[in-house]
């Protein structure tokens, strides 16, 4: 039996469908999860942005904007249907700004009262900030154009390159299956894992079907989602915690 089962406290919150962590006995200051994360989110970030823009300052340069591209976005805007463009519109808006801000929190809120740490309920916050952060300042460097096709939805201000969609989908909903792998139950853990890891990829196809994204901008995208995801946890995982946890992941 590991130390956290036989915790006391553990016991005592461990009946019934949902279990609460015990409360922290050793909680980090502040200070150390801003050191954490600027060591582990913040100085990474500004690599990751560097290889993000010198990438599409290439695709835009030397690389002619990867004109096969636009032939494949062609062929899959003539293989549209009523079924799919009705899919790929739920999937799609699932990722909107202000969907993706809402479910950030929502989600923070439900980890911190599971986890009753602040430090972990600020992952899926922490991930789309990052995300954002870069997605953004790396589009607005590049400048990429969209696609030549007829698409069904407004274009948004920000550049092809790379996707924000994707990459806030994989953020968002990566980090999420991470630290639900710690769920002891596999009957509700395997499930929610399962979701988290396919919404980003329905969310990527859903961009590059309805003509948002060349397949270069959805995978640029989704990469950096990971790298947001695993950035947002491994800063949770660094940090000091109670004597009784195991490590977090």
């Amino acid at each position: 039996m590991s130390a956290r089962a036989s915790d006391p406290a553990h016991r005592a919150d461990a009946t019934g469908l949902i279990r609460r962590w015990p409360k922290p006995t050793v909680s980090p200051t502040p200070g150390h999860v801003a050191r954490q994360l600027l060591r582990y989110a913040v100085l990474p970030g500004l690599l990751v942005w560097a290889a993000i823009v010198a990438l599409g300052l290439l695709i835009m340069g030397p690389l002619g904007e990867l004109q096969p591209e636009e032939v494949w976005s062609q062929r899959i805007a003539a293989w549209r249907s009523p079924l799919w463009d009705t899919l790929t519109d739920t999937w799609s808006t699932s990722t909107d700004t202000w969907f993706t801000i809402g479910s950030a929190v929502v989600l923070s809120l439900v980890l911190l009262w599971l986890t009753r740490r602040w430090w972990v309920g600020m992952v899926p916050l922490l991930a789309i900030t990052v995300e954002s952060t870069i997605f953004v300042t790396a589009t607005h460097v590049v400048g990429r154009p969209r696609p030549e096709v007829t698409r069904p939805d407004p274009a948004p201000p920000t550049s092809s390159f790379p996707s924000g969609h994707a990459a806030a989908a994989m953020a968002l909903w990566l980090s999420i299956a991470l630290l639900s792998l710690r769920i002891e139950r596999a009957w509700i853990r395997v499930p929610i894992v399962a979701f988290a890891v396919a919404l980003p990829l329905l969310v990527a196809f859903a961009r590059y079907y309805r003509g948002a994204h060349h397949i270069s901008d959805i995978v640029v995208g989704m990469l950096l989602g990971v790298f947001c995801a695993v950035t947002a946890v491994r800063a949770v995982r660094e940090t000091r915690q109670a004597p009784h946890e195991e490590p977090f992941g």
